[in-house]
């Protein structure tokens, strides 16, 4: 995904009564990521909302893939993976709450020391593992979809 600070115009700043929308984190070809301050939770978190297609045929095959995403998301407990709390619909567009993520993307930081780039190897590849076990597969594993936390840069 890449972001940008300021949300779309046609993003309200309040979605489904409790979402605050604060800004854009990322975009991607389905969805849009925002840091939102959650009125419920009273916490920040990351709303992943999906965008309607240019084909409105396809926008049920696409909620479909997008509550998929969701719940195979909210299965998963592991401490490299982002944790799902919440799946909704605000008028006609879904959404789902994970997670706020502190920390760069993979791809701001190359090249990394080789010992930190095993280190991201690593994580990746244990956090890859438990989804394999579960028969999901990720299809989109790039940098920048790799947050990384403790980089000393």
């Amino acid at each position: 995904m890449s972001s940008s600070a300021l949300p779309p115009a046609d993003v309200p700043s309040v979605i489904d009564g409790r979402y605050k929308v604060e800004k854009l984190l990322g975009r991607g070809g389905m969805a849009h990521v925002f840091a939102v301050q959650d009125s419920v939770r009273r916490q920040r978190v990351a709303l992943k909302r999906m965008l309607p297609p240019a084909d409105l045929d396809k926008r049920g095959r696409n909620l479909d893939l997008f509550e998929r995403e969701f719940s195979m998301l909210a299965q998963l407990a592991h401490p490299r993976i982002v944790q799902a709390f919440d799946f909704g619909v605000d008028g006609q567009d879904a959404y789902y709450t994970m997670e706020l993520l502190e920390g760069r993307e993979l791809q701001s930081l190359a090249p990394l020391p080789w010992r930190e780039a095993c280190a991201v190897a690593r994580d990746v590849c244990s956090a890859l593992s438990l989804l394999h076990s579960r028969r999901f597969v990720h299809r989109d594993v790039s940098p920048r979809n790799v947050h990384c936390l403790t980089s000393s840069r």
